[in-house]
């Protein structure tokens, strides 16, 4: 049987293109200690299923968001706890999604602003989408626990397929950012059973109807998430909603059943 046909030049060029990558990214690798493919007799690079496997390995875990320097040390380690490592990195895509979802909002609830008051500066801008920001609830692992324990889960259903519209989140961000500065610009010392108050406090029912269509249930229960959300100094600063608008809302509320315009 013949021998295996020794290797006459360096097969780095190859190896990179078979997995999409450059040149630089495989040499950059080596130089962090992640490869280290042996050399011939003739000092060409011998890349062979080792380090095949092991660049595949490397690959994996960039897909998954590892930065290098951490892919490196996990390399390194004879041994690791994979299942907390990839929570760990879940946790922090699941962030990155926040984030990025949340800018997305302002972006598009700005623009809405930006189109009814025409040009802005930058200064201008950035004063909006401050004040925009204060309004918009942002999800994070203690409002989904409270949500988880407030809400039925047909009910977070409904609400993740609405937020899944970004043009409609979009609307109904900016309407509430509207009202809490209707409210702001009111308080301290506002009255919201004034003919002012009244009409902020039927947009913002007006706006509740929307999103609970109706339900007299998801109504109730919406309303136990703000007051334990603003109870709790776990969450208190992670939603827009604070005690002031709360107070100045419900007893607007109030008026409105006494009035017949609010079934109780």
């Amino acid at each position: 049987m013949a021998g295996r046909r020794k290797q006459t030049s360096d097969n780095s060029a190859a190896i990179a293109a078979q997995f999409g990558i450059s040149l630089k990214a495989l040499r950059l690798y080596e130089r962090l200690g992640m490869l280290n493919a042996p050399r011939n007799a003739a000092g060409w690079r011998v890349y062979g299923p080792a380090e095949i496997e092991r660049l595949h390995g490397i690959l994996s875990l960039k897909q998954l968001g590892l930065p290098l320097a951490r892919i490196a040390e996990l390399l390194k380690a004879r041994s690791t706890d994979l299942s907390a490592l990839l929570s760990v990195q879940e946790e922090m895509l699941l962030e990155s999604r926040r984030e990025t979802d949340h800018a997305l909002t302002l972006i598009q609830i700005a623009r809405i602003r930006v189109g009814e008051n025409g040009k802005l500066s930058a200064g201008e801008l950035a004063a909006l989408v401050r004040s925009i920001s204060k309004t918009l609830i942002r999800s994070t692992p203690e409002l989904e626990d409270l949500a988880g324990r407030v809400y039925t889960p047909e009910q977070i259903a409904r609400f993740g397929s609405r937020e899944s519209n970004p043009e409609n989140a979009a609307r109904v961000g900016g309407l509430w950012a509207k009202i809490y500065a209707d409210i702001d610009a009111m308080l301290p010392g506002g009255d919201p059973l004034s003919k002012k108050g009244l009409a902020i406090v039927r947009r913002a029912v007006a706006l509740i109807q929307e999103q609970t269509r109706g339900d007299k249930e998801l109504w109730n229960n919406a309303a136990r998430f703000w007051q334990q959300a603003i109870a709790d100094p776990r969450t208190s600063d992670q939603v827009p909603m604070n005690q002031s608008y709360w107070d100045f809302m419900a007893k607007g509320m109030e008026e409105l059943k006494r009035r017949g315009e609010l079934k109780p």
